[in-house]
């Protein structure tokens, strides 16, 4: 080597080690945590992020109440949460929320001796339930929501697509909708393939898609109460549905509730205070929100912390019944042992599906404030497509100006802008869009804006 080379080669190891030296300096350990509402899309999420730009971001599920306290002390520098922050948990110093994705809320079930039916429950028999007030499967209240709106079952168990999954809907007594949902990695192996509505008794496709690059999409078809469908992606089957005769079990309910302060039940508190009950109470503890508390009905309720606890002691309970984000009701492992996802009635009339458009629909309807809140309106009495029971989550962020409040804002951006939209449906949430998209954004920019 000459010497020539020799200096070349010395200032090139000398501009190298300057450039690592500077990306190390920009990387930032930032530490959150909070909600577990949104953990099935923020893991991805993080996961991307950080391979991405180089940050240590972590998020620890906490449930929405100790994300607000642990926010407030500053052991988490950002947190997440599914409810407005109350006046003991106000920060001292500058802040701001970010609402930044949503979902839908499942009132799931395990009930085995449906053989695989969706149940249909209106708003007053949710109510009888999670109040305590209706105690057996075969109640009268429940069997007549059956008998309202025609009970299809999806009589396979688990979908030869792993990450493929079916929901139907009733349109009306002769036609029907069906969506069917993918997770990312499933998406992206089936692109170009075709996703098919079949008629098992008349060997006809009724319907078919390509699979592209939405993660939710739903087709609509006339059909025959006589009729088997079956929905295939690729030629496989993900979901047979037909039409059965429903005999209600003399089973006990087992009502399954979030036991830490979590701003899921908040909002299905919100739920059921503004559409049904206005004796039930808003705050993060489902204990004090049920009208006169839960310790009188014993062992019939049980509480689990987080929603991916609670989602798995009803997938692993025959005759339980509870609420989670539908991410959790989705996931192949809890849909294989039987969980299932009620389609609950609208102000409209109609029995609607937990789906990000059924949600989207929803959301359109509430109003958003100078904080980014979206208040619901459960009295969307003409909109037919609206899914009512769900929740939007916020970021909470720090607004003084230092480099890990930056990295939060860069987070949260790139979340709304670019993670979002391409990957919320298929991870099972709802992307925010238009002005509630806008609105988030712009309150990102204030994190760390000094």
């Amino acid at each position: 080597m000459n010497k020539r080379t020799k200096r070349f080669v010395a200032v090139m190891i000398t501009a190298a080690s300057v450039l690592s030296s500077a990306s190390i300096a920009k990387a930032e350990d930032v530490t959150g945590g909070g909600a577990s509402f949104p953990v099935q899309f923020l893991t991805p999420a993080i996961a991307e992020f950080n391979k991405t730009y180089g940050h240590n971001l972590t998020y620890t599920s906490t449930g929405s109440g100790t994300g607000k306290k642990n926010f407030k002390s500053g052991t988490f520098k950002f947190a997440g949460t599914d409810s407005a922050v109350g006046s003991a948990d106000l920060p001292t110093f500058g802040w701001t929320y970010i609402p930044y994705v949503a979902g839908a809320i499942a009132v799931a079930y395990r009930l085995d001796e449906l053989g695989g039916a969706t149940l249909s429950l209106s708003p007053g028999t949710i109510n009888g339930i999670f109040g305590g007030t209706v105690e057996k499967w075969n109640d009268p209240s429940i069997a007549n929501d059956i008998k309202t709106n025609p009970t299809w079952a999806n009589q396979k168990k688990k979908s030869d697509v792993k990450g493929a999954t079916a929901l139907w809907e009733n349109t009306s007594t002769t036609s029907a909708k069906v969506t069917v949902s993918m997770l990312p990695a499933t998406l992206k192996s089936n692109k170009g393939k075709k996703i098919e509505w079949y008629d098992d008794t008349t060997k006809k496709v009724l319907k078919s898609l390509t699979v592209a690059s939405k993660a939710e999409v739903n087709m609509t078809s006339n059909v025959k109460p006589t009729d088997t469908f079956s929905i295939k992606v690729g030629g496989k089957t993900i979901a047979t549905f037909k039409q059965i005769k429903v005999t209600l079990p003399d089973k006990a309910i087992q009502v399954v509730y979030r036991a830490d302060t979590s701003g899921t039940t908040n909002n299905f508190c919100q739920y059921m205070k503004g559409a049904v009950n206005p004796d039930w109470v808003i705050n993060d503890a489902f204990q004090s929100c049920v009208p006169g508390g839960v310790t009188k009905f014993g062992s019939r309720f049980v509480g689990q912390p987080q929603n991916n606890n609670q989602a798995n002691y009803i997938a692993d309970t025959n005759g339980a019944i509870g609420y989670a984000e539908v991410a959790y009701v989705t996931d192949p492992t809890r849909a294989a042992k039987g969980i299932r996802a009620a389609n609950i009635r609208n102000a409209a009339g109609a029995f609607m599906a937990p789906t990000a458009a059924g949600y989207n629909s929803h959301l359109a309807g509430g109003v958003q404030d100078s904080l980014g809140l979206i208040a619901f309106d459960w009295k969307q009495t003409t909109n037919r497509t609206a899914y009512p029971l769900g929740a939007v989550t916020y970021g909470l962020c720090q607004t003084s100006s230092d480099a890990k409040n930056k990295v939060v804002a860069q987070f949260f951006e790139w979340m709304l802008n670019d993670f979002g939209p391409k990957n919320a449906e298929a991870l099972g949430y709802t992307p925010l869009l238009g002005a509630s998209a806008a609105k988030g954004a712009a309150l990102a920019k204030k994190c760390g804006a000094g």
